[in-house]
């Protein structure tokens, strides 16, 4: 069982890996979008 601290530390751990997937997906969508035609 994780501790609270350990918990937290988890918790942010992962939120920082979906803030950098959020990232990667974000560049994709916008390359897409310019390929498009929208965007600049």
């Amino acid at each position: 069982m994780f501790s609270s601290r350990e918990n937290k530390q988890r918790l942010v751990a992962e939120l920082n890996s979906h803030f950098a997937e959020s990232a990667k997906l974000e560049q994709a969508i916008n390359a897409n979008l310019r390929g498009l035609g929208y965007g600049s």
